[in-house]
């Protein structure tokens, strides 16, 4: 992991910035929010202020438009314009900043700290205490606990949290860089990952975030006609063993049997809504979702329908795959485009991009694609 590289660690999206605290740096913060700014201006001490601008600094190497748009739920930051889900931290020397377009996520940066052993009791339980004092490192397995309880705290935005009793850690830590689990009393899990950063003193920071698990995780097979998508969507949900949902642009359009218009579209929409807020299952393959819709009304139609983006903003997809149109075309009386296939593709890889929104490509023919697609799937995995 580099620093003030943004660092993309699967997770379905998970973005991760650390920065080294330097003054000579803070020049570089332009973009704060107006409540960030009135906050900066505040600070008595030189060195809290850097700390503050660093951690913003870090979010804005993510996306600049982050740092613009925190605002304050008490003293949580998050974002006004709902555009994903933000944390940030710093030690004495670090700053960090972690984004997700879905999942609440928390994140720490901790020093090496002799203290964590004496207070050890405040927030680990006596069987977490009992197993890290077993473990080949206690002093590692501690800190990351550490770091992974306050993670944790902050993912979950729930006052008055024990970190000993409400939050159960199901690891202990061993090794430099590593991964786990967690969870919370209300049942909430979460996906925990930690680094140790070196730095030239031979010290480490280490850094650890934390990220809730959905309840239901949904998978999206999107692309261009005839790609594959309905085939490959049924293969992946027998594999993972998971639910599929069909497209119902396919059965309702069987049911029409003549021309189709916007309001077409929109009946769809409001259909698939009904089936897409039902689907609930740990794991969910989609054949399809609104932004077809979105795509769909404005090539053939010139037209943006705002209930296709809320459609898709409020039913947003943990990952897309976006097949390739590298198959060949098989005839159907409800396809349109055999070609212009490339160009239908690029208008899904400029939306998808354009949003933010996690994808991964799937190419291939026959159990190539396959594979492909279960590697795209297994590197995101929680």
């Amino acid at each position: 992991m580099m620093s003030a590289e943004v660092n993309k660690l699967g997770l379905f999206g998970l973005n991760v910035v650390f920065i080294p605290i330097n003054e000579k740096r803070i020049d570089q913060v332009k973009s704060l929010s107006p409540v960030d700014l009135e906050r900066s201006m505040k600070f008595k001490s030189e060195k809290k202020k850097n700390q503050f601008l660093s951690a913003r600094l870090a979010l804005s190497l993510i996306d600049h438009k982050l740092s613009k748009d925190i605002a304050y739920e008490g003293k949580r930051p998050l974002l006004k314009s709902n555009s994903g889900e933000i944390s940030l931290s710093h030690s004495q020397i670090f700053a960090a900043a972690a984004w997700h377009p879905t999942l609440p996520i928390g994140i720490d940066v901790e020093s090496e700290r002799i203290q964590l052993e004496n207070i050890s009791a405040k927030f680990l339980s006596i069987k977490e205490i009992d197993k890290i004092e077993l473990s080949k490192n206690p002093k590692l397995a501690r800190r990351i606990a550490w770091g992974a309880k306050e993670s944790i705290y902050k993912a979950a935005k729930q006052k008055g949290l024990s970190l000993s009793k409400d939050i159960i850690l199901d690891f202990v830590a061993e090794s430099e860089n590593g991964k786990g689990i967690a969870s919370i009393t209300d049942g909430r899990k979460y996906s925990i990952g930690w680094r140790l950063i070196k730095k030239e003193d031979k010290t480490t920071e280490a850094l650890v975030w934390a990220v809730e698990k959905p309840e239901t995780l949904k998978i999206v097979l999107t692309g261009p006609e005839s790609c594959g998508k309905t085939t490959l969507s049924k293969l992946l949900s027998d594999h993972f063993n998971a639910t599929h949902v069909a497209e119902y642009a396919r059965e309702y359009l069987e049911l029409k049997k003549d021309k189709y218009d916007l309001t077409d579209l929109i009946s769809i929409n409001n259909t698939q809504m009904v089936i897409q807020k039902k689907t609930t299952d740990p794991l969910v393959f989609f054949d399809t979702d609104a932004l077809t819709l979105i795509i769909w009304a404005t090539d053939k139609f010139s037209a943006e329908v705002d209930d296709f983006e809320i459609s898709l903003k409020n039913n947003l997809p943990h990952l897309y795959l976006l097949c390739r149109p590298d198959l060949p075309w098989v005839h159907d009386p409800q396809r349109e485009n055999p070609i212009d296939r490339n160009r239908i593709f690029q208008l899904y890889d400029q939306a998808l991009r354009s949003r933010n929104i996690p994808f991964e490509y799937i190419q291939g023919k026959g159990e190539a694609r396959m594979k492909n697609a279960i590697i795209a799937i297994e590197n995101q995995m929680l």
